[in-house]
């Protein structure tokens, strides 16, 4: 059953994965990039964006595991954001400190100056697992985000600026005497982290209606967890979490439903512009600016917005929530166009098709159904 927003007795969110304007930049509008969407991000009660890059013009490019030269947008495109009607950002990004501690910092002002909450990021460990508290129609929803795919001193610490960790060691298992044979591939979150983040939700949990756990987390491989994902994902729900909203891969992943609640794994990227085929400033070495082993051919024409077709399905996910808790949760299926901007679709469109065919199987294997009630996907087991 699906609930109209502006209910007195329900709270309705938007849900939108990566979001990294770079207009400013092209000498375009900001605003642009959500052209055709603002309209029913804004029918919510309550939205939520996960900031992708800095909003900055601040700091310097770090040199660590791996760096993002285009880490870092002018300021002025946090007005894309205003426009879509955002008022809770994560920033808990393998991104977010491309250009270190200053690039970080503004970032998180540029957000506060414009009325928005950021989540996951601070000027220390304490600030980014401090939760964001939003109320709507007089139910309160709480906000906690965490990051598992950062580079090497982008996590905050008691002093040091930085994103919320859910850190994560890698293991390889030979399955197969037969050299050559790929191993299996092991990852095991630590334990100090996830007993963080339980610490948080228990203490989110006694102060509001609903808990939402946004993670930064997984691989750009199609149709593949990593083992630790529904380990950290469960963990979060038994400590108290409502819903579990993922994000990084360029793609679309499966969404679970474990004790009754909802883990959307990968709600793909909604407006990220990537501007992979331009090089990097001089003086920046190629071979440290992109993961080797991801591959995004760029067709013509698609250069903010290059890689396979998969990668320009995403979705808006919709939950609604009353004083006991999540009622509904549902998507509507959505397609990024040349110039990264997200376009709802209607179930008339073939795209819509297409989006429904590439995430319904990984859905069915986690055990998750998913039904058509007009433009929405519904979710249930």
């Amino acid at each position: 059953m699906t609930y109209p927003a502006g209910s007195n007795d329900i709270v309705t969110i938007h849900m939108v994965g990566g979001v990294s304007p770079r207009r400013v930049e092209y000498g375009e509008a900001p605003e642009s990039i959500f052209a055709m969407t603002h309209e029913r991000i804004k029918e919510a009660d309550i939205r939520f964006c996960h900031l992708e890059r800095n909003l900055s013009t601040r700091g310097c490019l770090q040199y660590r595991d791996h760096i993002t030269w285009f880490g870092r947008h002018h300021p002025d495109n946090v007005k894309a954001l205003v426009f879509a009607g955002f008022d809770i950002v994560s920033h808990a990004s393998n991104n977010c400190f491309d250009y270190g501690p200053e690039a970080l910092l503004e970032t998180i002002d540029v957000l506060h100056a414009n009325n928005m909450q950021v989540i996951g990021a601070g000027k220390d460990i304490a600030e980014a697992r401090r939760p964001a508290i939003i109320a709507g129609n007089g139910i309160k929803v709480g906000f906690l985000a965490y990051c598992s795919v950062m580079g090497v001193e982008y996590e905050a610490r008691e002093g040091k600026p930085g994103c919320a960790p859910i850190r994560v060691s890698t293991y390889y298992e030979v399955q197969d005497p037969q050299p050559g044979n790929p191993p299996r591939i092991i990852t095991v979150p630590r334990e100090d982290d996830v007993r963080a983040m339980e610490e948080d939700i228990h203490r989110l949990r006694n102060q509001v209606d609903v808990v939402v756990v946004s993670q930064h987390w997984g691989t750009h491989q199609s149709g593949v967890l990593a083992m630790y994902q529904p380990a950290v994902g469960h963990r979060a729900i038994d400590a108290g979490a409502d819903l579990v909203v993922g994000h990084h891969p360029g793609v679309l992943k499966g969404i679970e439903m474990y004790n009754g609640r909802v883990i959307f794994y990968s709600i793909g990227n909604f407006a990220l512009e990537t501007p992979l085929n331009e090089k990097a400033p001089p003086g920046v070495f190629a071979e440290r600016t992109s993961a080797t082993h991801i591959k995004w051919p760029t067709e013509p024409g698609w250069a903010r917005n290059p890689g396979p077709k998969n990668k320009r399905y995403t979705m808006l996910a919709r939950v609604v929530a009353g004083k006991s808790g999540v009622r509904n949760v549902s998507f509507l299926p959505c397609y990024t166009n040349q110039r990264a901007e997200p376009e709802i679709l209607s179930r008339k469109d073939q795209r819509f098709q297409e989006v429904l065919q590439y995430i319904e199987p990984q859905c069915k294997e986690l055990g998750t159904n998913l039904t058509v009630k007009g433009d929405e996907v519904i979710v249930y087991n």
